[in-house]
């Protein structure tokens, strides 16, 4: 590599580690980080844009209007008091049905959006029983990414695959979804056992919330069923948006468009208080860093080299490319890992003279469940720490790091397995 390369990745290592030692917040770092990447020109300041991810960056905007403005209307305790009377205050049992809420919904929607909409719920309950957040802030974005790996929309990663492979929403249904239903279940074993001195509510709270009569919890019911209806279309809208030829952001912001036009409240508040806006500079900040890599092609040399090191063998390449994306993905996001790597891939596949398809399902699934590594792996994870922050529950990087990479371990082992016995008689062409 040349020197300007050798430069990136120094800064993007002191930037990963002044977030990791808690040098610096997040955003302040990457966006440290961003900005020297320009000043020193590694990135021209004229094609730093191209690297940012539009459609993420005005998803998050949107939903974050949209979840501000449903959280006004007390809904969020409503549903964590449902949530409470329905498992009897069961820590157990609350972890795993918010984690199975949010891996189901994020099969469907972006896990962005799903963190989002859980997120307020989680906070509410924990803070009506009188427990710590932690662990069902941990499972819930650990079942998001793991959820968000089954199918074609669920995670940004799988879009870019799926694209690029020519792989259908089906395919992915049925290639994924059972591992990923494995790597589910061992996940939560894993952080029931974890967090089991966490999971118990007090139990003087508990009782008192089995009295309280939840309808009286919405603030204003006339807003929540205006806000519930554009939601439901928002809902919708990320299912088809493919087929409309709409970006999910445009969906978003369209939905939050509407609900400040028609909420009578006042717009300029909520879009000060609730769009989280240490999030939208760290995610814009963190794109131009991974541009960085990619314009003096750090990410493509790494690649050539693992090229020749794994080339002997198609499962040695298989579970190889698995293992280096889901470890990459723990430092890199993972949507700007997979833009990068499906290119790699391909490439790959026909230095080797092997099918392409089990190398791409590979990818799809380390960048993915590798994302559960860190703060820095996935959008969601990002989002949710950053929430909690706000609500008065700071997660560290280590905190976050010690739990994710654990189940980012237990993951590929898992689907280790599933690639094994699933191509172990593939050959070259």
């Amino acid at each position: 590599m040349e020197l300007k390369a050798w430069i990136a990745v120094v800064l993007f290592a002191v930037t990963i580690l002044s977030i990791a030692r808690g040098w610096m917040k997040a955003s302040t770092a990457t966006l440290l980080g961003a900005s020297a990447m320009m000043l020193f020109r590694l990135v021209p300041g004229s094609a730093a844009s191209q690297y940012i991810d539009s459609n993420t960056v005005g998803l998050l905007v949107g939903m974050m209007i949209v979840v501000g403005i449903l959280s006004k209307t007390g809904l969020f305790q409503y549903i964590a008091v449902k949530a409470i009377k329905i498992t009897k205050g069961n820590g157990i049992l609350i972890l795993l049905s918010i984690s199975l809420i949010t891996a189901v919904l994020s099969a469907f929607l972006d896990n962005v959006t799903t963190v989002l909409l859980v997120s307020p719920v989680v906070v509410s309950l924990a803070d009506l029983i009188k427990m710590n957040p932690l662990p069902l802030l941990m499972s819930e974005v650990i079942a998001s990414n793991i959820g968000g790996t089954a199918t074609l929309i669920g995670d940004p990663p799988n879009m870019i695959v799926g694209s690029y492979a020519g792989f259908s929403f089906n395919d992915f249904l049925l290639h994924l979804s059972p591992v990923v239903t494995v790597v589910w279940l061992i996940s939560m074993v894993f952080l029931c056992f974890h967090y089991r001195k966490d999971l118990s509510p007090d139990p003087a709270a508990t009782n008192r919330l089995k009295e309280v009569d939840e309808s009286k919890l919405i603030k204003d019911k006339k807003l929540m069923v205006r806000s519930g209806f554009v939601m439901f279309m928002v809902l919708l809208g990320f299912l088809f948006h493919h087929h409309l030829g709409l970006n999910a952001s445009v969906v978003a912001l369209f939905a939050a468009g509407v609900l400040l036009a028609t909420s009578h409240l006042d717009d300029g508040e909520i879009v000060h208080q609730e769009v989280e806006w240490p999030t939208i500079v760290y995610f814009v900040s963190l794109f131009i860093l991974v541009g960085g890599l990619q314009e003096n092609g750090v990410i493509l040399s790494l690649a050539e080299i693992l090229t020749d090191l794994l080339s002997y063998s198609p499962m040695a390449m298989i579970l190889g490319i698995l293992w280096i994306s889901g470890l990459s993905c723990v430092f890199i996001n993972n949507v700007a890992f997979s833009a990068m790597f499906v290119h790699v891939v391909s490439e790959m596949a026909k230095s080797a003279g092997m099918p392409p398809d089990p190398l791409f399902w590979s990818l799809a699934l380390g960048s993915c469940l590798g994302g559960n590594g860190s703060y820095l792996g996935a959008a969601a994870n990002a989002v949710m720490a950053d929430f909690a922050s706000r609500s008065g529950f700071h997660i560290s990087f280590g905190s976050f790091f010690v739990v994710g990479i654990k189940t980012v371990l237990i993951s590929l082992v898992v689907a280790s397995l599933f690639l094994f016995i699933t191509y172990r008689n593939v050959v070259t062409y």
